[in-house]
């Protein structure tokens, strides 16, 4: 597989993944608005990053090479910081190795290429036991105003209260794995898949910089057996 190949096919790779993040960005952010615009406003508390504190997220490969490609074109320095820290992260309740406690509100130093689980964490909906959508807040979160419970289910219940449905996790979490479906049961704890991750998109990301070299500027197979 020629270099040009491999750095195609990552990035179409990224690029699909990518705009399902985008969607779900945007869907978070419709639900939150429609919540409060009823009054109802589901929302995390001011400056919290409790949910990063003692959890460290599963990823599945594809994600693992997203994470690592950011870290690698906008986030280099916290590639030593991570390895540095993973060993901490593996004790039980450990906190994820990209949360900087000293940051409250701005506790993830990878924020633009966090995983599925944390960009649906608190916002999202499951399928329960009878198929139908259920929603349960954090539980750092305020109640929802006027409301005793802190479990919602049901499509018209939730769309009555809240406006709309909280975004459903399986249906992103289906489509992601459809980018990769051969790779798809092989998720894991972002400590064990992030360095085979960067080391493969560094491999790809060096040998694409390599055939942007031009012509004139390589060494010729003289010049290579004379030195």
């Amino acid at each position: 597989m020629t270099a040009n190949r491999l750095d195609t096919t990552l990035m179409r790779r990224m690029d699909a993944l990518e705009k399902i993040y985008a969607r779900i960005d945007l869907e978070h952010a419709s639900f939150r608005r429609s919540t409060a615009e009823r009054g109802k406003a589901v929302a995390c508390p001011a400056r919290c990053g409790n949910c990063c504190v003692h959890f460290v997220p599963d990823v599945m490969p594809i994600e693992a090479d997203c994470l690592a490609l950011f870290l690698l074109t906008e986030r280099p320095a916290l590639i030593d910081r991570f390895f540095a820290r993973r060993e901490d992260s593996y004790a039980r309740d450990a906190a994820c190795p990209f949360w900087d406690e000293s940051k409250p509100g701005e506790n993830c130093m990878v924020y633009p290429g966090r995983a599925l689980i944390c960009r649906l964490f608190g916002f999202c909906s499951v399928q329960n036991k009878i198929g139908e959508p259920a929603f349960a807040l954090c539980h750092s979160m305020p109640p929802v105003p006027g409301e005793e419970t802190r479990h919602f289910t049901g499509a018209a219940r939730m769309t009555e209260l809240f406006g709309a449905v909280p975004p459903p996790m399986a249906d992103f979490s289906g489509e992601i794995v459809a980018l990769d479906p051969g790779e798809a049961g092989r998720r894991a704890s972002i400590l064990d898949a992030l360095p085979s991750a960067l080391s493969r998109v560094a491999l790809v990301l060096r040998l694409g910089a390599e055939e942007t070299v031009p012509d004139d500027d390589r060494p010729s197979a003289d010049s290579i057996a004379a030195s």
